[in-house]
Formats: structure tokens, sequence, C-alpha cells
């Protein structure tokens, strides 16, 4: 009996220590893993912005309702419409990775950065803005044919403008833009802003300062964003309230963090449960990181063989600023659960298409080629020469 019970404690000791040092390290993560999960997140984006459009299954992202849980699994039981759900659903934590790698990138190629916040902020500009206003080109033709040239300038100019500024998703009114899509851009704009701050009290404190923040930017959305409703304000659209996650991804840059099964299964679990109980809510965006980064470790081998994916996350800037554009149409005719799947997967092939166009265009342009504008990609990689240096 005795020997049972000693056998049984080094097999669970030798079982937890296999989690703890099991997976890689996430400051270990290359460029091709980056890009890797920037493909895997930008389609969870697509297909979600496409399904939760196309049923009746909607999202707590931006603000919480226990009862879409109950619509969520009346209809993710059914064979034709489990996939549509499962995206609508939860497909929009891919943006949760996005913001986790946005920092992650920060942390890996500008921790030792020099120079001034302008000088910072420009760069930023230069990555994202070339992009970001072909899309918008492109839409406002589209748009134009509709409405007319004057009536669109007159209607959503001064909100397109206030995007391009960074600032619309703190106007009352305009924190969801035309293409809805888009209001990560003043988020991230507003992140990169905050970055040198995080980043100098990183540097001085270490990671139990970025551990104060997240505490005192969640406190200050809990706190207004009851009252800000009022004005149509909602910290869930700027870096305040999504602050747990981009510190996390400073940190993961950092620090020798592992991922493993038993921070892995209590944050599928709070996914899930969090869905329905608005308390573990709070936790949800962490939660879908861990339990994303966890699968993408389960799968790193066979992923990172892959060309496509390599190509999507390349691509993946592109993606999701004409994502939004490119679905209006065929939502339209998305009625039956095969239509849905289909179209859903056409309007991702078109999207696709169009940035892999749109890439071609700026990598061929005059400035390009003269070496004057840097690569349009919003997410940035962590290069491995850097590493041990988000």
């Amino acid at each position: 009996m005795e020997s049972s019970l000693i056998s049984l404690a080094h097999r669970t000791r030798s079982f937890f220590q296999k989690q703890i040092t099991s997976q890689f390290r996430l400051d270990e993560l290359d460029k091709k893993d980056t890009t890797i999960l920037k493909a895997l997140a930008i389609a969870a984006i697509v297909f979600h912005n496409f399904f939760h459009i196309a049923i009746k299954v909607h999202e707590n992202e931006f603000d919480f309702n226990p009862d879409r849980f109950g619509v969520f699994l009346q209809t993710v039981v059914h064979p034709s419409l489990a996939i549509q759900a499962l995206f609508a659903f939860y497909g929009h934590f891919g943006v949760q990775i996005f913001i986790f790698l946005s920092a992650y990138g920060l942390a890996k190629t500008h921790w030792d950065d020099d120079s001034s916040w302008l000088s910072f902020m420009r760069s930023r500009v230069n990555k994202l803005y070339p992009m970001f206003t072909l899309a918008v080109l492109f839409w406002a033709v589209l748009a134009a044919m509709h409405v007319g040239a004057v009536s669109l300038f007159r209607e959503i100019g001064p909100g397109i403008l206030l995007m391009l500024a960074g600032v619309s998703n703190i106007i009352p009114g305009l924190g969801f833009p035309a293409v809805g899509p888009w209001w990560f851009i003043p988020f991230i704009m507003q992140a990169y802003a905050l970055w040198p701050l995080l980043r100098r009290l990183t540097q001085k404190f270490g990671w139990p300062a970025l551990v104060v923040v997240c505490i005192v930017c969640f406190l200050i959305t809990h706190a207004l964003n009851p009252v800000l409703a009022h004005w149509s304000v909602n910290l869930a659209l700027t870096p305040i309230g999504r602050m747990r996650v981009f510190c996390l991804g400073i940190i993961a840059a950092r620090y020798p963090i592992r991922i493993n099964s038993l921070f892995a299964i209590p944050a599928l679990a709070i996914l899930v449960i969090g869905s329905r109980y608005e308390n573990l809510s709070y936790l949800a965006s962490l939660s879908s990181v861990f339990a994303a980064l966890w699968v993408y470790g389960r799968m790193r081998s066979f992923l990172r063989k892959s060309h496509a994916l390599q190509k999507i996350g390349e691509y993946s800037l592109a993606i999701f600023l004409l994502n939004g554009i490119v679905r209006v149409p065929f939502v339209y005719f998305a009625h039956s659960p095969l239509e849905q799947v289909t179209l859903a997967l056409g309007s991702a092939a078109v999207t696709f298409a169009i940035s892999a166009f749109f890439h071609f265009l700026l990598e061929t342009s005059p400035e390009r080629v003269r070496g004057k504008v840097t690569s349009p990609k919003l997410w940035e990689s962590a290069e491995p020469a850097k590493i041990g240096t988000e």
C-alpha cells in the first residue's frame, strides 16, 4: 500500500514537472511564428465578421448580455450551423491575438529604441497608413457610387478624418466607423502612443508595474463605461479597456513564460463560463490568448510548414482593412447554411486576392522602390536575432 502511494506521488510529480517544462517559451516566438498566428487570427476575424451578420448569434465583445450565450448554445447544436455559430460567437477573440502581437513585436524590436516619441509615431504612421489609405479610397469609390461623392464626404468625411487622426473612438457617436473593423485604427494608434510610457515603466519597475497599470485601467473602465454610455463612448474601443492583453504581450516578450496545460485548461474553462457569467467575462480576453497560444504550441511544427498561412499572415493588415467592405454583397445572399459557408469562403478568397493586389501596388510604388515607405504591416514580428535582449 505504501509503495503504491509512493509510486502515485512520483507519477503525479512527474506529470506536473512535465507540464511545467513542456511547451516552448513565449519569448522564443520568431517571425514565422508571429506571421502564422496573424494568419489564424485574421481567419477567425474574417469569418466572425461574416457569420455574426449572417446568423442570429452575436458576441459579448463591447458589452455583455448573458442571453447571447443561450442563443449560441441553441444554434451550435445544429450540425449545419455549428461552424457559423462558433465563429460568430468566439471569432472576435482573434482581435486579442493581434493586440498581443502588437505589444509583443514592439517589445522585441523597439525595446532599446532611443528615437523621440514623434519619430516613433511617424514610423508607425508610415507602416500603417499607406495600406489604410488604399483601403479608404477603395471604400470611398464604392460608397460614392451609391450616395454620391458630395453626400459621402458631408456625412462620413468628418468621421474618417477623425479616425485618421486617431481620436474617433473617444468622440461621442463615432466609436464605430462606416466600416466596422476600422475601429481598430484609432485604437492601435493610441496604443502606439502609450508604448514609450509602458516601456519606461517596465524598464524601471519590471512586470509588476504592468500588472498595476492593468488593474488601474480595469477599474477606470468598470467605473466610467456606464457613465460614458450616455455619450455613446465605450472604453472597450480604446487601449484603456484592453490594456490587459497589451501588457501581456510586453511581459511575454521580456520574461520566460511557458503556456502549458496547467494554464490552458483553466483558460478554456474561463472562456466558456465567462460567456455566461459577467464576473468571469473580464478575464475572457486574457484566457483567449492563453488558450490560443497553447493550441498553437501543440500544432506549431505542423502549422509552420504551411506556405498558405504564411502568405495570409503577411497580408493580414490588408485583409483586416478590406474584409468589412468585401463581405457586404456576399452576406446579402447568404440565406441557407450551405450558402453561408460557401459565400463566407468566397468572401474570404476575394478579400485575399484584393489584399495581394494592394500589397503589389505598394511594393511597386516609386516611394517603396526608393526605400522611403516601410513594409505596411500593422503587427510587427519578433526577429530571432533580437530574442533575449512582447
